[in-house]
């Protein structure tokens, strides 16, 4: 899992070191915990001496909140070329949530690190939390959504597609059915029929796995 991979030979030397701890690090966190891990394992990972470290991030706090940004523009940036020509809030939010569930399947070392990282690193949610509240009242605005309480239906949402993405990971749902199926759940319960729900999860799945 290496995040700037493809810049790597670009990018000044500063850059390219603190790349290559924060790439150890995500590649540690998607096999143990992120809270249990010790500087010293990222640093013993990255074959750099544990001073060096220090040269980059002042605490392992400091390294979590970066890999969560990292993790979160990773994905951020296959959405926005997916994204340019949709306007309505719900159409937005499945397909936001599709490309996790698609991500998911495709980067196991991803997807985990992700779930370990969001457990330790409240930045994490405050990421993962900011376009699809934009969208939600976008949607709620226009009437496509009906509800009471934004931050109960985002709470619904995130955590749908948390556990989504662990059922993905360990091997419960195989069938991409289930993706369309956990999208259209969510939008139903935010007031769409079950009808329109389904037929915005679907457009959502085709569009994130149309390449």
């Amino acid at each position: 899992m290496a995040i700037t991979r493809h810049r790597k030979v670009l990018l000044p030397k500063r850059e390219r070191t603190r790349a290559q701890i924060m790439n150890a690090a995500l590649r540690i966190f998607a096999v143990k915990d992120a809270g249990e891990t010790s500087i010293a394992e990222v640093s013993a990972e990255a074959e750099i001496a544990n001073g060096t470290f220090y040269n980059y991030f002042k605490t392992k706090e400091e390294l979590l909140e970066a890999s969560a940004l990292a993790l979160a523009e990773s994905l951020v940036a296959e959405a926005v070329t997916l994204m340019p020509d949709i306007t309505d809030g719900a159409e937005r939010m499945a397909l936001g949530g599709m490309l996790f569930l698609k991500r998911a399947r495709n980067d196991a070392d991803w997807a985990w690190a992700l779930i370990r990282v969001a457990a330790v690193a409240p930045r994490m949610s405050e990421l993962l939390r900011a376009q699809p509240l934009k969208d939600m009242q976008k949607a709620i605005k226009s009437g496509r959504f009906t509800i009471d309480s934004e931050e109960s239906a985002l709470g619904l949402y995130v955590g749908a597609l948390h556990y989504g993405i662990r059922n993905i990971l360990e091997g419960r749902v195989k069938n991409k059915s289930h993706d369309v199926e956990m999208i259209a759940f969510v939008l139903k319960a935010f007031g769409v029929s079950a009808t329109t729900a389904k037929n915005i999860s679907q457009r959502a799945f085709d569009r994130a796995w149309k390449e």
